[in-house]
């Protein structure tokens, strides 16, 4: 498939794309996040689409997926904060204690020393993996069997896990 082509039908289709990402979310930055998003997943598998006639539906997939996704990694989110701003409440404290950034420094740099001693790409897998994508999309982003993404991140877990052991809680 030319190049060209694909550019065409894409921005053919981006038109459509805004008015389906309309229906899941009005604010316009995250219209044009979700139609960005769906395109460049959309590039790995456009040529086997590009003359299809159900593109469109393709596309709408796509899409939908990306916007579950995006929504499931924001609930976690807030359902970690509002656990933390309840548990602060029931300890009798108006909001989040304030911790030691002095000896948070120290951990965050003793992290970032063992993760530099990672390869790379096991550091960029788990990085991910920790920011909520899901194996299957992580086997896609990195080429590679779902199996394999697994047990780099379970490696990669149990290295960190030495490295950081003396962070380890006691009792």
């Amino acid at each position: 498939m030319e190049r060209r082509q694909m550019n065409i039908a894409l921005q053919k289709n981006e038109g459509i794309l805004k008015n389906i990402a309309y229906k899941f979310t009005k604010d316009p930055e995250e219209i044009q996040e979700l139609v960005q998003e769906t395109m460049v997943r959309s590039l790995r598998y456009i040529d086997k689409f590009i003359n299809h006639p159900k593109l469109v539906a393709w596309l709408y997939v796509i899409m939908k997926n990306v916007y579950i996704n995006q929504y499931r990694r924001i609930q976690k989110r807030t359902q970690y904060e509002n656990f933390q701003i309840f548990s602060c409440k029931n300890d009798g404290a108006l909001e989040p204690a304030s911790a030691n950034t002095v000896e948070d420094k120290f951990v965050a740099d003793d992290i970032l020393f063992a993760m530099s001693k990672l390869p790379k790409e096991n550091a960029e897998l788990f990085l991910r993996y920790l920011e909520g994508y899901k194996y299957r999309e992580l086997a896609d982003q990195f080429n590679m069997p779902q199996g394999t993404v697994k047990t780099r991140i379970h490696c990669t877990r149990k290295f960190l896990q030495k490295q950081l052991a003396v962070y380890k809680k006691v009792g």
